[in-house]
């Protein structure tokens, strides 16, 4: 009927829920108390701020000095709250709730993503088992087997000796009835008595050896091992990660190198970002090639897009969306946050922010992104509103290059690549700390400085990546990764791998490592 007498009247499909016209049920209850669904609102309590009903004054707002009526509240209303500050305040409020429905979308998927990820772990879990259980068996059977082929030989050459210890017997008799001359009969004689005793002992042996079976004893121990599991492994939140020491140290162990160059590349790579997505999958900047590259777990290349000048850093938004600082070494209206993100193994651009000053480092935490131009650090929301300058030093350039976040945001670290300086700030951009060391220096501007989501802190120089701890104050480990210059350093809290980038170098460095705890 909508479709010929409505035709005026919109139509959302049932999909479309979310946005389901819904002014009119407001428009009705916007005079009533939401405590007291029935009542209408007449009262202000300026004390409480709050909107009252007859009944809330008279059940809890007796004792307050500052009650109004709505009519003489709304003749002082324009001098007090600007209408243009709250309807600013409800667009922000309705950008800020709408992006945390699309985030909430996009967690659905990564959860969807996840959750399909671990059934193939748990499949392949139980192909391993499976794969060890038939060698086992065939380990066991092949025991079987040498066992049953010795002893069934033994049994046919005891056999094989009875069979000519009797035809020797069955001769030497013979030989004592016929009428020889004496000497052959000793002979014979004494041949008789040596055959009959080597029967004798050859008998012993057998009688020893008779009946000989073989037999089967479980092992006690596996059974009782699985009968004890109550499943093939735990499944666990990922987040929050309370339990996690952000001190414990990372020490590299085997390392292994994957090219990411492609047909399509002009230069040799430069990695100075790396992220990943919920189902493992990889995503790197180029400087060179001027690109954002998708890998698969195996580190294959499967997407690539381009960007219009130098990727410079980036760093995750969720699960399957991350932003990249691109930027030349000046002002330039090319500069700004590309916003990405990663969906069928396809790299979609979905937004960008044009910044009007060099974009080097940039992290991300809540709801707002922290960006570092050369000589200072801005925190935006993530529109691209300017909340504050946090930090500034404007003594020469590259003095504010990195930054990083701490998991739960109350940290913030810049790093100064010219004098080797790594600085702690809170959030308000109190700096708390300061620590320089020449390990600290690098000769590229590169976002030198990369915050594990277990919380651990790394800082890399021009031959080293240090580990620093979370106060921003002592290096807890060295770690050397024998290649000249690198550009970016990701620590996989799934996989417990450190992944490193160069600079003009076509191979990423895959690092297993382990964790040991500080004393």
């Amino acid at each position: 009927m909508h479709k010929k007498l409505h035709k005026d009247h919109a139509v959302s499909s049932k999909s479309d829920g979310h946005s389901w016209y819904a002014a009119k049920t407001v428009d009705d209850t916007m005079d009533l108390c939401e405590e007291h669904t029935t009542e209408k609102l007449t009262m202000f309590c300026e004390d409480h701020e709050q909107l009252l009903c007859n009944l809330c004054l008279l059940l809890s707002h007796r004792q307050c000095s500052k009650v109004f009526t709505l009519a003489e509240q709304a003749k002082s209303n324009p001098q007090r709250i600007p209408l243009v500050q709250v309807t600013k305040g409800i667009e922000k409020s309705q950008k800020r709730l709408k992006d945390m429905v699309d985030r909430g979308k996009d967690n659905i998927k990564s959860l969807k993503a996840s959750y399909e990820q671990i059934c193939e772990e748990i499949l392949d879990e139980r192909r391993q088992i499976n794969e060890n259980l038939d060698r086992l068996q065939q380990n066991t059977i092949r025991e079987l087997q040498s066992i049953h082929e010795r002893l069934n030989n033994s049994i046919e050459d005891d056999t094989k000796r009875c069979l000519e210890c009797i035809s020797k017997l069955k001769i030497y008799g013979a030989k004592l009835k016929d009428n020889i001359l004496p000497e052959r009969t000793f002979i014979t004689l004494r041949k008789c008595i040596d055959q009959t005793a080597a029967a004798d002992s050859l008998l012993k042996s057998m009688i020893k050896n008779d009946g000989t079976d073989i037999k089967f004893q479980p092992n006690r121990e596996l059974i009782q091992c699985h009968a004890d599991c109550t499943d093939l492994g735990k499944i666990i939140i990922g987040e929050p990660q309370h339990n996690v020491d952000p001190n414990k140290i990372v020490s590299i162990e085997e390392k292994s190198e994957y090219n990411v160059r492609t047909a399509t590349d002009k230069s040799s790579c430069g990695i100075t970002g790396i992220c990943t997505t919920s189902n493992g999958d990889i995503i790197i900047a180029d400087w060179y090639n001027n690109c954002v590259k998708l890998l698969n777990q195996a580190y294959k290349v499967i997407d690539q897009v381009q960007l219009p000048t130098y990727p410079r850093s980036t760093c995750s938004i969720s699960s399957v969306e991350i932003a990249v600082t691109v930027s030349r070494n000046y002002a330039d209206a090319l500069n700004g946050i590309h916003f990405l993100r990663v969906d069928g193994g396809k790299i979609i651009r979905k937004q960008v922010l044009k910044m009007n000053h060099v974009c080097f480092g940039i992290a991300h935490v809540d709801a707002e992104v922290f960006v570092t131009s050369g000589t200072a650090l801005y925190e935006y929301t993530m529109d691209g509103r300017l909340v504050k300058k946090l930090y500034e030093d404007s003594t020469g350039q590259a003095r504010v290059v990195g930054v990083a976040v701490s998991p739960d945001g109350k940290m913030i670290y810049v790093t100064d690549l010219i004098n080797g300086m790594l600085r702690t700030l809170t959030r308000d951009g109190t700096v708390t700390a300061t620590f320089q060391d020449p390990a600290f220096k690098h000769g590229m501007l590169t976002n030198n400085i990369h915050v594990a989501a277990t919380g651990q802190v790394f800082v890399f120089g021009d031959n080293s990546i240090s580990q620093v701890d979370t106060v921003g104050k002592t290096i807890l480990n060295t770690i050397s990764v024998n290649i000249a210059n690198p550009a970016s350093v990701y620590f996989n809290e799934v996989t417990r791998k450190l992944i490193v980038g160069f600079w003009d170098h076509d191979n990423i460095n895959e690092f297993k490592t382990k964790t040991v705890p500080t004393f």
